[in-house]
């Protein structure tokens, strides 16, 4: 979601959630303002629609393992099947259509806040686009990520991309005319 102007609301917290956040806030140097309207804008932006969808939180190191036990052709094999079934669905949950500017720019951003699987970047230049998937699991998650982004690419946005991957960074360029 887009900032907007502010709004100046009266809210009721608890004690003991107020001392943790002003000591937090202290300790990081920024205000409990701040902290608090980032809190709202998790939810918002992502823990509301994330308990709807199914969504849950596991460790990192979980992830990685369960990663490091498949072949490179099965963490192909599922990241086509999250990018024909899973995306799709994800996108339409949280954005209501599926689109170049939801696809591209709304669920990467998220996944990348959020979901902390990668960090995102985006580059557009006259219809030419180059994202960049920013992540530390290795070659097997690069391969499930090309996997995912081609068939999503393919099959929601009708464009092929052109991928290069190394150990921990996918980079999909595609042009959009």
């Amino acid at each position: 979601m887009p900032p907007s102007s502010s709004v100046t609301r009266t809210i009721r917290i608890e004690r003991d959630v107020d001392d943790f956040l002003r000591k937090f806030g202290e300790r990081e140097g920024v205000s409990v303002n701040l902290l608090v309207n980032k809190a709202i804008r998790r939810l918002v932006e992502w823990d509301i629609y994330a308990e709807k969808f199914g969504l849950v939180a596991l460790p990192s190191s979980l992830i990685e393992r369960m990663m490091e036990r498949l072949s490179d052709d099965e963490a192909s094999e599922l990241g086509r099947w999250v990018g024909q079934n899973l995306i799709p669905e994800f996108i339409t949950f949280w954005f209501k259509e599926v689109s170049l500017q939801a696809m591209v720019i709304g669920f990467p951003r998220l996944q990348s806040r959020y979901g902390r699987a990668f960090e995102y970047e985006e580059h557009v230049d006259g219809g030419k686009w180059t994202i960049i998937l920013k992540h530390s699991a290795g070659s097997k998650w690069s391969v499930y990520y090309e996997a995912l982004l081609k068939i999503a690419f393919r099959d929601m946005l009708q464009t092929d991309l052109l991928i290069e991957k190394t150990d921990n960074q996918v980079v999909a360029r595609f042009s959009i005319k």
